[in-house]
């Protein structure tokens, strides 16, 4: 089995747009997919990753450079990610169309094999 990162895009603020009960709803989503997930044997983990402190490190003359991000003009961020076992792409890709990040229609999920190092 070879495993995947969901990563997952939405505009920033999304969630914070949304009334209380109607995030309840997505987030109780999100917890029945795991759940499905780790009962076929698919699921490896996955978090929300928190909003703000967020810092982006660069090299810069030589030296890292440390930098606050993302900025007010981004028009997405990375609000969490999931890591899933697929016997294949077609079937990781499969199991991404079954995300329920995808509830949104800004949202997107990037897919990306992980190499075994």
């Amino acid at each position: 089995m070879a495993q995947y990162m969901l990563l997952l895009h939405q505009n920033p603020g999304t969630n914070a747009a949304l009334p209380p009960d109607s995030f309840k709803e997505v987030v109780q989503r999100y917890y029945a997919w795991a759940e499905e997930l780790r009962q076929k044997g698919k699921y490896v983990g996955g978090e929300k990753l928190a909003v703000g402190r967020i810092r982006h490190i660069r090299m810069r003359d030589g030296k890292p450079l440390s930098s606050d991000g993302p900025y007010a003009e981004a028009k997405d961020v990375v609000g969490g990610y999931f890591v899933i076992e697929a016997k294949d792409d077609a079937e990781a890709d499969a199991l991404a169309r079954d995300c329920p990040h995808l509830w949104n229609a800004t949202n997107w999920v990037e897919l990306r094999p992980i190499d075994a190092m």
